[in-house]
């Protein structure tokens, strides 16, 4: 089974049209959601993972989606860390679902 995870920002203008329905309906995709926020009215964000038994159907419903206005990144790209901005803090390890991140207390 083909799958892709990708990151969708929704313009203002758009939060409020059914636009992932379509991707079940005409496109046959599967949605996983792993993280949303949409506020009508405003810029959204959904996190998604998208599977079918094709990788073709699922680039259709991604054309579809940029046809509409919707921006997409995979989200292997989504994600950047600066390392001249970062001061080593630790606070992004209290937000990180996978625990790919840990704080070592000896250093």
């Amino acid at each position: 089974m083909a799958k892709k995870r990708v990151v969708l920002t929704f313009p203002p203008e758009l939060t409020e049209i059914p636009l992932t329905y379509h991707l079940v309906k005409e496109f046959d995709l599967a949605l996983n959601i792993l993280k949303a926020k949409i506020t009508p009215g405003e810029e959204g964000k959904l996190v998604l993972e998208l599977s079918n038994g094709s990788l073709e159907k699922i680039e259709e419903g991604i054309e579809y989606l940029e046809k509409h206005g919707v921006k997409i990144q995979p989200l292997s790209k989504e994600i950047v860390l600066d390392e001249e901005e970062c001061i080593k803090c630790g606070a992004c390890t209290a937000v990180c679902n996978s625990n790919a991140l840990r704080m070592n207390p000896d250093t």
